[in-house]
């Protein structure tokens, strides 16, 4: 049975109208989770002693301040006057910030944050169950419409030789 033209076309634009709010929700979220270094408050700045400090003594410092939670992620200082930023397993995220002498600079929750806010956005968490089927239904949809359009394409090269 060959595939119309024209029945593509139908399949396409309602595959197309109906993720179209969903593509766009992810593609915003996206786009502003590039930016999400101008998002965020900046860390303090701390003094930098030039002093060679051991990660692990970074990591438990942070993990003190923070009431033993286990740290996730270790961020290294980019340039003099930044502090390692360590991210903790805690209800809040705890974001903890320490100078190269292993002193806790200070800290704040990242749970409830605007960068957070995006991703879960972007992924479909925010929504749980039903937004994870959400957002892979949507990736699924534009393979579909991907497919969709190579078709009618290739059926439009066809139909003029």
């Amino acid at each position: 049975m060959a595939v119309k033209r024209r029945s593509l076309w139908v399949a396409h634009r309602r595959i197309g109208l109906a993720i179209s709010l969903f593509v766009l929700v992810v593609a915003l979220s996206g786009f502003a989770l590039l930016f999400r270094g101008q998002l965020r408050e900046a860390p303090p700045t701390v003094v930098s002693t030039g002093a060679s400090i051991s990660l692990d003594l970074v990591v438990a410092r942070a993990s003190e301040h923070g009431g033993g939670a286990p740290a996730t992620d270790v961020t290294m200082p980019s340039a003099p006057g930044e502090p390692y930023q360590v991210w903790l397993d805690d209800d809040d995220e705890t974001l903890v910030f320490v100078d190269d002498r292993g002193e806790v600079r200070g800290s704040r929750p990242s749970a409830s944050g605007l960068t957070r806010f995006l991703f879960r956005l972007h992924t479909g968490e925010l929504f749980g169950d039903v937004g994870w089927v959400l957002a892979g239904l949507t990736g699924l949809s534009l393979v579909a419409l991907s497919l969709s359009g190579v078709a009618m394409a290739s059926l439009r090269r066809r139909r003029r030789r």
